[in-house]
C-alpha cells in the first residue's frame, strides 16, 4: 500500500511539473445576493453585467460543485447580458436544508425560485452543466410556462436524462460492474464519514489520479484538476451522498417535452466518462430541434475543459453577442 502511494504522489507531482503547477483561475467579482427557496433553504447568488439589460443568463453548476466553475463563462457573457450563477443548496455558499430535499425536484423549484427573485421579468437564457442540466430539465416539468414565454435558450452540458443508476463510468469489464453493483452502497456510506473528512485537509494523491480519470479528457492540465477539486472538496459528504442518490433517480423526460419548444444546445466530451456521449444522444434523440455539439477529446468538465466553446453556445442566444472574442480569452488569467 505504501509503494503504491508513493507512486500516485509521484504521478501527481509529475503531472503538476509538467503543466506548470498548480493555478486557479481569478474569480470576478460579482454583486451579491440571497434567495430564500420554498422550504427556507438561503440560496447564495451572484450577479455580473448591466443589471438593466433585457436578457439575463442564469447558470446553473454540477453535482459537487459550485457557481465559482462557472468563472470562465461569466467574465465574456457579462459582457453583453446580465449573468446570473447561484450555488445549489448544500454546495458553495449555499444553506444545506434537510437531507430529504436532496431531489432534483427541488433543485428544479430551487432554480424557479432564483429566477422570481432576481429576474422576474424579461428574456432568460439557461446553462447548466451536469447536475446543473438536469435541473433545468425538472424546471421545465414544474414550470412549462415560464419556457413558453421566456426562455429564449437553453443549453445543457454534460448532462444526462436518466439512467445514471446503471453508469459503469466507462470502465472495464469486473471494474465497471463493480462500480455498478457496489457504487451506491458506498456512497450510501459517505455521510456517515463526513465528520473525519472535515479533519483533512489535503486530497489524497489516488483520489486526485481518480478524479482527473473520470472528470477530465486525457489532455487536461493538472491545474484545471487543482480547481476542481478545491471547488469540491468544500462539499459536506453528506451532500456529495444524499446528491448521489438523487441523480441516480433523476428522470428528465416529462421537462424534455418540455424543451421540444425552446431553442436548445447540447454539449458533450467525446471522453466523458460520468455522462456519456450515449446520454447525450438520447437526449437529441427527445429533442430533434436541438444542436447537438460534440467536443472531441474532452470530458465531463467543460467548462474548465473547452471554456470557449461553452461560452460560445451560450452566448448564441444573446443578441447581440460579442463575435470578437478571442479563445486565447479564456485561457490565459487576467
Amino acid at each position: 500500500m505504501a509503494s503504491t502511494h508513493l507512486v500516485a504522489r509521484h504521478q501527481v507531482v509529475r503531472a503538476r511539473t509538467r503543466t506548470g503547477g498548480v493555478g486557479v483561475w481569478p474569480d470576478p467579482p460579482g454583486r451579491q445576493f440571497s434567495v430564500c427557496a420554498s422550504d427556507g433553504v438561503r440560496l447564495a447568488v451572484r450577479e455580473w453585467g448591466d443589471p438593466d439589460s433585457p436578457i439575463c443568463i442564469v447558470l446553473s453548476h454540477g453535482w459537487t460543485l459550485s457557481s465559482r466553475l462557472w468563472v470562465r463563462q461569466i467574465g465574456v457573457l457579462s459582457r453583453d447580458a446580465r449573468v446570473i450563477a447561484y450555488d445549489h443548496r448544500g454546495h458553495g455558499a449555499s444553506g444545506r436544508g434537510l437531507s430529504g430535499s436532496c431531489t432534483l425536484d427541488q433543485l428544479g423549484r430551487d432554480l424557479g425560485d432564483v429566477i422570481d427573485g432576481v429576474a422576474p421579468e424579461g428574456q432568460i437564457v439557461l446553462a447548466g452543466h451536469s447536475m446543473g442540466g438536469m435541473t433545468i430539465m425538472h424546471l421545465a416539468k414544474q414550470r412549462p410556462d415560464l419556457f413558453a414565454h421566456r426562455v429564449d435558450g437553453v443549453v445543457i452540458v454534460s448532462s444526462s436524462a436518466g439512467e445514471l443508476g446503471s453508469s459503469d463510468l466507462g470502465l472495464p469489464g469486473l471494474f465497471g460492474h463493480l462500480v455498478r453493483g457496489c457504487g451506491p452502497r458506498a456512497m450510501a456510506a459517505l455521510g456517515h464519514l463526513e465528520a473525519w473528512a472535515e479533519r483533512r485537509e489535503t486530497l489524497g494523491p489516488e483520489l486526485w489520479l481518480a478524479v482527473r480519470a473520470l472528470a477530465f479528457g486525457p489532455g487536461a492540465t493538472a491545474h484545471l484538476v487543482d480547481e476542481m477539486v478545491s471547488v469540491a472538496k468544500a462539499t459536506p459528504l453528506g451532500v456529495v451522498s444524499a446528491f448521489y442518490a438523487a441523480l441516480a433517480q433523476h428522470d428528465g423526460r416529462s421537462g424534455l417535452r418540455v424543451l421540444q419548444h425552446t431553442p436548445t444546445t447540447i454539449l458533450v466530451g467525446t471522453e466523458d466518462r460520468l455522462t456519456p456521449l450515449s446520454h447525450s444522444l438520447r437526449l437529441a434523440a427527445a429533442l430533434p430541434h436541438a444542436e447537438l455539439v460534440r467536443l472531441e477529446g474532452a470530458g465531463h468538465m467543460l467548462t474548465l475543459e473547452r471554456p470557449a466553446e461553452v461560452a460560445g453556445a451560450i452566448g448564441r442566444y444573446i443578441k447581440p453577442f460579442s463575435e470578437a472574442t478571442e479563445a486565447g480569452d479564456f485561457l490565459v488569467a487576467p
